[in-house]
């Protein structure tokens, strides 16, 4: 990380982030080699100071099919943005919290982990994990986790 000044290395702190974003980025890389970016809503958890973070979405489509052609991607995700006014021009900043890392995909397995991993999104949101949810939206709806591998965190803030 270039600006080490702006690192955040703090395991709470870096979760206090992700708790605080509302929209999580996937990269991954389409079948072109070209860059592929998803935004997508998220829920999380952590064990043992390990990350991990969940989706869903459709039950086919693009993203679904990069994911199953190459299981390691990258995320990115950010909040509490605010322009820091300059007198001049060079002057002007954005004052940032971020994390950035990379993970491995893994598909829910059985509607019971499906259900899991959306509870953990509407938590995320909402702070309630008991929604119901009908079973045959749980049959039908695509449920996936990142388990994060390695990131990192950052942060400016206004003066």
């Amino acid at each position: 990380m270039r600006r080490k000044d702006r690192e955040i290395t703090d395991f709470a702190a870096m979760t206090d982030i992700v708790q605080a974003c509302r929209c999580c980025r996937l990269g991954l890389t389409d079948t072109d080699g070209t860059a592929y970016i998803v935004p997508l809503n998220f829920g999380f958890t952590v064990e043992d100071k390990t990350l991990t973070l969940w989706f869903h979405g459709a039950a086919e489509g693009k993203k679904l099919d990069l994911l199953r052609q190459a299981s390691v991607v990258t995320f990115e995700m950010d909040t509490d943005h605010q322009l820091i006014p300059g007198a001049q021009a060079a002057d002007y900043s954005f004052a940032y919290r971020s994390v950035m890392g990379r993970g491995t995909v893994e598909f829910a397995a059985g509607e019971e982990q499906r259900l899991q991993g959306l509870r953990c999104i509407m938590e995320h949101y909402t702070h309630r994990s008991d929604w119901p949810v009908p079973p045959a939206m749980v049959r039908a709806t695509a449920v996936f986790c990142l388990r994060v591998t390695g990131w990192t965190a950052k942060a400016h803030r206004a003066p």
